[in-house]
């Protein structure tokens, strides 16, 4: 072969790799670039807009730039494709380097809004409440939490992608834009309390200090009285009951029923309590029963003494022996109190009331912004109207924890401890 024709045949090899570079084939080195969306959104390109679906054709290694702009109510989420050059496909602003032919597609979705709120008594803790926002098809984690006193009722409104309306752990599925409540509701409960007062010096026998029984049920049940069923046989009606140690009752959130049936009782003794309707007929479960045991009782309050203060009157008095796992002021949790409370003698209505203490004193102010959250209940002393008063100290003791006793046991007090005080023209006088 001659020289000339070897000389042809490398220009025919490079003329044919030369045809070979860039995607359309005409040998200009250039690339095409297929660019599509989905619903909810647009791009531009090199700040172009582009209608739909778009070819478009660049020179070799070209930095192109591409925006996705999302409708109201969709998110970005990717660009997808055959592309190896973008430089974030997760970002909606980015570039695309042009060195081969590509597709690529900006991936909207669509989002929907979740409004969560709660009633009274519990609170919504994840998500949260308030309004958030999800993408289609997102399953949202619900918890629901109630407080003390309150439980959990069920979610309502929204509610047709929720997976288990009754239950306080469930989750929503976004396919719309939803608005759910948490809703709760107050603990039902009807307390009873079967428990031995005795009025006299812890020097008489429990039979000598005129025991009686007292019949105590607090509840939130809407009833209209409540029926006991003694030991022995007998039944007693118990009346709707008030005083200052039960500021909380009004009758239509909160009830308190209460009475005493004179004589000692038999330790062991069953008490059934019945709640009733107007019609005397019994509540569904309106019933609760306590025993009352008999052990031994707490020595009422002695040496009991007033001070007038600048702020009040001071009252102290010597402590009550502890009677183990009864009555045990220093013990973690606490075992029973002492309590104060003062009536007018002309009336014999009790006007200032205060229980729960652990101390064997107490300040009764003057001035209720003194009063002992807690503690003090109903008139301070400069509210009180001219008169005289009977101040008294009790002590309470509890059912030992682990019987089948509920509550109060004992509530010993000592008249013959009593203080009297007058108060005429704002002026007290301890007597």
């Amino acid at each position: 072969m001659g020289r000339i024709s070897m000389i042809l045949i490398v220009v025919a090899l490079i003329a044919g790799m030369i045809g070979c570079v860039g995607g359309d084939g005409n040998g200009g080195g250039s690339y095409t670039l297929i660019i599509d969306f989905t619903a909810g959104g647009t791009v531009t390109v090199d700040d172009l807009p582009i209608p739909g679906k778009a070819i478009l054709t660049y020179d070799a290694d070209t930095v192109v730039s591409l925006n996705a702009i999302p409708s109201a109510g969709y998110r970005f989420v990717e660009w997808s494709g055959n592309s190896t050059t973008i430089a974030d496909r997760n970002a909606a602003s980015t570039t695309i380097t042009m060195n081969d032919d590509y597709s690529t597609m900006a991936n909207f979705v669509k989002q929907y809004g979740l409004t969560i709120s709660s009633t009274a008594g519990g609170s919504v803790t994840a998500p949260g409440e308030g309004t958030y926002t999800y993408d289609e098809g997102k399953v949202v984690n619900l918890v629901a939490q109630a407080e003390g006193g309150y439980h959990f009722v069920n979610w309502t409104d929204d509610v047709s992608t929720i997976a288990n309306v009754n239950a306080t752990i469930t989750d929503i599925t976004m396919s719309s834009n939803y608005t759910i409540t948490a809703n709760f509701a107050v603990d039902l409960y009807f307390q009873a309390d079967a428990y031995l007062a005795l009025y006299g010096p812890a020097t008489l026998p429990p039979q000598a200090r005129n025991p009686c029984v007292l019949l105590n049920i607090m509840t939130n049940m809407i009833m209209d009285s409540v029926r006991v069923d003694l030991p022995d046989g007998r039944s007693i009606i118990i009346p709707r009951y008030t005083d200052v140690f039960s500021p909380e009752v009004d009758w239509t959130t909160l009830f308190r029923f209460i009475t005493s049936a004179p004589g000692m009782p038999t330790a062991g003794g069953e008490y059934v309590f019945t709640g009733l309707d107007a019609a005397g007929d019994p509540i569904p479960g309106a019933s609760d029963t306590d025993i009352w045991l008999g052990v031994e009782p707490p020595d009422p309050p002695t040496n009991v003494r007033a001070e007038l203060t600048e702020d009040g009157i001071l009252v102290s008095w010597d402590e009550s022996p502890i009677v183990p796992g009864s009555f045990e002021l220093a013990a973690e949790p606490q075992l029973g109190n002492y309590q104060l409370w003062i009536s007018r003698i002309e009336t014999g209505e009790s006007l200032y009331g205060a229980n729960g203490m652990p101390t064997s004193s107490h300040l009764i102010p003057k001035d209720k912004a003194d009063f002992v959250e807690g503690k003090d209940r109903g008139l301070s002393l400069s509210e009180m109207e001219d008169g005289t008063y009977y101040l008294a100290a009790c002590v309470h003791s509890i059912a030992p924890k682990g019987s089948l006793g509920k509550g109060c046991e004992y509530n010993c007090t000592d008249p013959g401890e009593a203080i009297i005080f007058t108060i005429e023209d704002g002026e007290i006088t301890i007597i």
